[in-house]
């Protein structure tokens, strides 16, 4: 098979992009190091694998201990307290090398425990994908809404609900049928799409989510699905990610991107 200089191009900055991909989940304190996701109670309570007694009280989480724990360098002797926006986290603690994440979810104050010496972090040996296929690149059209919405959707944790907050609709044709896609900003003038498809539970990850190319002046976008990703909930069962709005299903299996995780 004759390969074109656009085909070329395409895998060349795939290539790049991958290995940068890869690269960022293997930090020390990536997705492949989460070893813990706790919900703090309402009152003082040990959690699993940390020092100290754990809560949440008057919009803040707190932690009383007499030793173990670090913030800043220093060692916690008493009571610390944090808070964290909704849907955002705070490296907050370490316990030796272990980092307790503070993450805000549903309202709900949670830690979770992310270990550089995690099983999951020493056993990675790259994520699968399916080969790049400019088949799956593929151009849409941007509809903006005049104001942003929230809309509620599940996660990947059964005991928890979020919102998503759509900025428009991505409308795009994927083999013999018309798609309109909730989208997400992304940053940068680009978008997100989570989607799923034919492939999930099977050959991939429940869903998956990908950003576009910029929107351009005619709201043209540019979807490469050779750069749909996994969730962080793909490798770890300690994620929280939110699922795609009702409609973004695609009713066909997308064979590009990444696979789900060995």
């Amino acid at each position: 098979m004759t390969v074109t200089t656009e085909q070329a191009e395409l895998e060349q900055s795939w290539q790049t992009w991958h290995a940068l991909r890869e690269q960022d989940l293997n930090t020390d304190y990536g997705w492949l190091t989460v070893v813990a996701f706790n919900w703090l109670p309402t009152s003082p309570e040990e959690l699993p694998g940390l020092p100290g007694k754990w809560w949440a009280a008057d919009g803040l989480a707190h932690v009383t201990t007499s030793g173990g724990l670090t913030l800043n360098g220093e060692p916690v002797d008493g009571t610390t307290s944090a808070s964290v926006a909704e849907a955002g986290s705070l490296s907050w603690l370490l316990y030796g090398d272990k980092l307790v994440e503070l993450v805000l979810r549903g309202g709900r104050y949670a830690v979770r425990q992310r270990d550089p010496r995690a099983t999951t972090r020493a056993g990675f040996n790259g994520v699968p994908t399916y080969p790049v296929d400019p088949a799956w690149v593929v151009t849409g059209h941007f509809s903006p809404r005049e104001e942003p919405v929230r809309i509620e959707v599940a996660t990947a944790r059964p005991d928890l609900r979020q919102h998503i907050t759509s900025i428009g609709t991505v409308h795009l044709a994927l083999g013999d049928s018309a798609y309109e896609l909730v989208a997400t900003a992304a940053g940068e003038g680009k978008v997100s799409l989570s989607f799923q498809d034919e492939t999930n539970e099977d050959e991939t990850a429940p869903w998956r989510m990908v950003t576009t190319g910029r929107v351009q002046s005619d709201r043209t976008v540019v979807v490469d699905f050779n750069r749909a990703i996994n969730l962080p909930f793909a490798f770890t069962d300690f994620g929280t990610c939110p699922a795609p709005v009702i409609g973004n299903q695609l009713a066909l299996p997308v064979t590009a991107g990444e696979k789900r995780p060995r």
